[in-house]
């Protein structure tokens, strides 16, 4: 045969690099190996990579098994993967049958040193198999912060309260309010990772009242939404609620969520499982009392919303003024409200919180803290796959000489919440905002920002279950700030992590004397990295938000200001 040499072939997402092979008339004895993909020795390897192999002659697919081409990692462990005979409808006739991809499962693990491993069973129809065994090995890159873009269109109307999730298929939903000057709406937008972000939709009636949207997303991709929307012509909001169905590609009719007594009601707030069910919490009048109780409802897959319950306990004058809910893998749901501050202070400064089992209804609400002589403001909860939860919030220290607000948190395990811990270690500023999320083994991080002394800088601290004292020394995790011409305060940040660990934060930083959106991120095993800038056009950009998939993909959206105006910007970390 005559003796050629191609530099690279690209057979679908397969890049092979070509190892040059001379010829002559002399029949072969041994099988060869003519191209690999990725090329040995390789160190920018994406983790999502499609592994490929041609040799000299048509190859046998009884031979083609998991025992004869595979994959390892650094510690030997076989990859899960799936392998097929490549099917290359240009190539010359003397190639057709002679590549075969190997196409791992589940996206590889970050800077990791891979072999890819044909053994000498590997057969050819012709009766050929390799003279010995052949490996060649890769490392994979990290992933990194793409190019930010906008996901709804410029022009007329202003923006806020976003929220985005994401679901087991690595695709995104997110959710904010329009205000076009004459009324207010919920849109919506959709990315999946073949098509990326789509075209931002109205998912409400549109009757102009409609605003304060929170978001949930099962396993499959469905997506829970819920608002307050108030009638023309009157001050009572009620709850609203529509659901996309990713069977169906397509929001459904938006409905009124409460049933029983409909009367006026706030603070909706929305969770999801991986199983399709979902629960609703809000804040609603009793109509025999007149005051105020918390309120759930459950979705169950094919049976859609049932009735209603009051979970609050005990119904004040003046209730939550946030809800929060979330579930586990299990079906399993806490929701918690912040401090009713009743009459001449009744129930000031406690924190609530109910569980719902399935099978066995809600728990009863509890005090996760009992403590009226001081404040608990702006409460953040999550709860993580293996039902262990957490919630964080602002404390004063009680102190009117010497007033400062702290971080603290209690922890919902074995069935109890603990005793509320202070987990900041600062005594000579305030703090604010903070944040919280839980992996499926029960870790968590939090993170706030925190006056030092003369500037707001972000800070984190992480809960490890099985360390002793369980919640480590609060890290700055964000550039220090030596010059206050170049630097500023950095607020408002946001936390979320995978079941596996990799956690994600984004906050609001004054940079270069301009507000922007950073991120920093720590894997399970290492420390934080370098935080970094992750929008890359000018103008005011705030109240970023963060979402992480099982893949260990992010996507960060946020409100950025454009031509007197509010817009959503997002960027993925992949």
């Amino acid at each position: 045969m005559n003796s050629r040499c191609l530099a690279y072939v690209l057979l679908g997402s397969v890049s092979f690099g070509l190892a040059c092979k001379g010829g002559g008339d002399v029949a072969p004895s041994f099988l060869e190996i003519i191209e690999t993909a990725p090329e040995n020795g390789r160190e920018d390897v994406q983790v999502e990579v499609r592994i490929a192999v041609r040799v000299s002659d048509r190859i046998d697919p009884e031979t083609l098994t998991s025992e004869h081409f595979f994959l390892t990692d650094e510690d030997g462990t076989v990859v899960p993967s799936t392998l097929t005979i490549l099917d290359e409808p240009n190539a010359e006739p003397s190639q057709m049958g002679t590549a075969a991809e190997l196409k791992p499962d589940e996206p590889l693990t970050i800077l990791t040193n891979f072999t890819v491993t044909v053994t000498a069973d590997l057969m050819s129809t012709g009766g050929l198999a390799l003279e010995e065994d052949f490996d060649w090995g890769f490392k994979t890159l990290d992933a990194e912060w793409g190019e930010s873009e906008w996901i709804e269109p410029l022009g007329p109307g202003t923006s806020s309260s976003h929220e985005i999730a994401l679901d087991e298929q690595l695709n995104a939903i997110a959710v904010w309010e329009i205000d076009d000057g004459v009324g207010t709406s919920i849109y919506a937008n959709r990315y999946t990772r073949t098509d990326l972000w789509g075209e931002a939709v109205p998912i409400d009636d549109g009757n102009g009242g409609a605003s304060n949207p929170k978001l949930a997303v099962d396993g499959a991709g469905n997506g829970f939404a819920v608002w307050l929307r108030t009638e023309a012509g009157t001050s009572d909001p009620n709850i609203w609620a529509n659901r996309y169905d990713v069977d169906e590609g397509r929001w459904g009719a938006p409905a009124l969520l409460q049933n029983g007594d409909v009367t006026r009601a706030r603070a909706p707030s929305v969770a999801a499982d991986r199983l399709g069910n979902a629960i609703a919490v809000w804040v609603q009048i009793d109509l025999d009392t007149r005051r105020e109780v918390v309120r759930a409802i459950r979705y169950e897959p094919g049976a859609g919303w049932g009735d209603a319950e009051t979970i609050g306990s005990p119904a004040t004058s003046i209730a939550a003024a946030i809800t929060d809910v979330g579930m586990d893998d299990q079906g399993n749901a806490i929701a918690a409200w912040d401090p009713p501050a009743g009459p001449a202070g009744e129930g000031g400064g406690v924190l609530w919180a109910n569980r719902y089992t399935p099978g066995s209804d809600w728990a009863g609400a509890v005090p996760i803290k009992s403590d009226e002589t001081t404040s608990a403001d702006d409460f953040r909860l999550d709860v993580g796959a293996n039902g262990d939860a957490f919630v964080i919030w602002v404390q004063d220290n009680g102190d009117e000489i010497e007033p400062r607000n702290d971080i603290w948190a209690a922890r919902f395990a074995g069935g109890d919440w603990s005793v509320p811990d202070r987990i900041d270690r600062h005594e000579g500023g305030n703090k604010s905002a903070p944040d919280i999320a839980v992996d499926g083994a029960g870790g968590a991080y939090a993170v706030w920002s925190q006056l030092d002394p003369a500037f707001a800088n972000i800070w984190a601290a992480q809960y490890t279950p099985d360390t002793p004292g369980s919640w480590g020394t609060p890290e700055l995790i964000e550039p220090e700030n030596p010059d206050p011409t170049e630097d500023g305060d950095a607020t408002v940040p946001r936390v979320d992590v995978n079941r596996a660990g990799n956690a994600f934060v984004v906050w609001r930083q004054i940079w270069d004397q301009r507000p922007s959106v950073w991120s920093n991120r720590r894997d399970p095993g290492t420390t934080w990295m370098t935080a970094e800038r992750i929008e890359d056009i000018p103008d005011a950009a705030f109240l970023p938000t963060i979402a992480v998939d099982e893949a260990r993909h992010a996507h960060a959206l946020w409100l950025h200001s454009e031509s007197n105006t509010n817009k959503l910007r997002t960027n993925r970390f992949e």
